[in-house]
């Protein structure tokens, strides 16, 4: 988990915290009903944050994503609501647990770069639960004598624009750090040997387009090193996941996907190629598919033939 990710669930932590704190001082101001709207838009939001940024980080592991993200949009929604009473401590555990699943389930489908944007949305609509309360509190007899109120809401925009611009440079930041990463690993003195284990391996290349891939049916030998290449050249990620535990991996992407020792996996962000490098051990028909929700039902699915 980068820079970025722990800054927006920090900033969730902190407007968590500054979200109570005002709930406190102002329940004698604000009704019932008042605190069940605050606490299910607040849960909401919060979980809605939370799982689109979880959803991406942790894609292709849609179960880990959706419990964390539930687990943290109920705290918020709950945290709130306790301040109210019973009723809105309901709400606001509904409203994070549905905010956090269908968080999550965005994040799975989407890249990094659509993620930004989505966040940013949550966000400020999760800090605008400053302003909702700060409407319900006022009484609709309140007159306004000066101009100077427009100094609060006007110093809260500037502050949060600022903020959003931080935000950015750091994922800008992690995108720099992430290229340079890949281009050195592929200007280091090892690009050489890989070059060698390529010449001396079996080179499969799979393409992925409109929801299927370009082999069905793939056949290696056993004990030889397999370079396995996924050409991704659809708009959404795509993977291929072995089941096997007859296997000597040799070079991959960093992508995890659970740490399961028993499978291979290949991932592929959309328009992206991604290698892996293996041997397999035992000769046997593996399974192979795509793990996204709903591909392998659309038919990406094939064999992995070891003679």
């Amino acid at each position: 988990m980068g820079n970025y990710e722990l800054f927006i669930l920090g900033s969730l932590g902190l407007l968590t915290l500054f979200v109570v704190t005002l709930a406190i001082n102002w329940k004698k101001t604000l009704r019932n009903m008042h605190g069940m709207m605050i606490s299910m838009f607040f849960g909401m939001n919060v979980g809605l944050t939370a799982g689109v940024l979880l959803g991406v980080t942790y894609q292709g592991d849609l179960y880990s994503s959706t419990i964390l993200s539930m687990v943290i949009g109920v705290l918020a929604g709950s945290l709130c609501g306790f301040c109210f009473g019973i009723l809105p401590v309901l709400e606001g555990v509904m409203a994070g647990l549905m905010g956090g699943m269908m968080g999550a389930m965005v994040g799975e489908m989407i890249n990094v770069n659509q993620s930004i944007n989505l966040i940013q949305i949550f966000l400020f609509l999760s800090i605008s639960t400053i302003f909702v309360m700060a409407i319900l509190k006022t009484s609709k007899k309140t007159k306004i004598e000066n101009k100077r109120w427009l100094l609060k809401p006007l110093l809260l925009s500037i502050f949060i624009a600022v903020y959003f611009i931080a935000g950015n440079s750091l994922a800008e930041e992690n995108e720099k750090m992430m290229n340079s990463e890949t281009q050195h690993s592929e200007h280091s003195p090892t690009s050489n040997n890989t070059e060698e284990l390529n010449t001396n391996s079996q080179v499969i290349d799979i393409e992925t387009v409109e929801m299927k891939y370009s082999k069905n049916e793939v056949i290696v030998e056993k004990d030889k090193p397999v370079t396995l290449t996924l050409k991704n050249l659809d708009t959404v990620e795509h993977d291929i996941e072995i089941k096997t535990s007859s296997f000597n991996k040799i070079k991959g992407s960093k992508h995890n996907h659970g740490g399961d020792n028993n499978l291979l996996h290949l991932h592929a962000a959309p328009k992206k190629t991604e290698t892996l490098t293996f041997t397999v051990t035992e000769s046997g028909v593996y399974e192979f598919y795509c793990t996204i929700p709903g591909h392998k039902e659309s038919g990406m699915i094939g064999r992995f033939i070891v003679s």
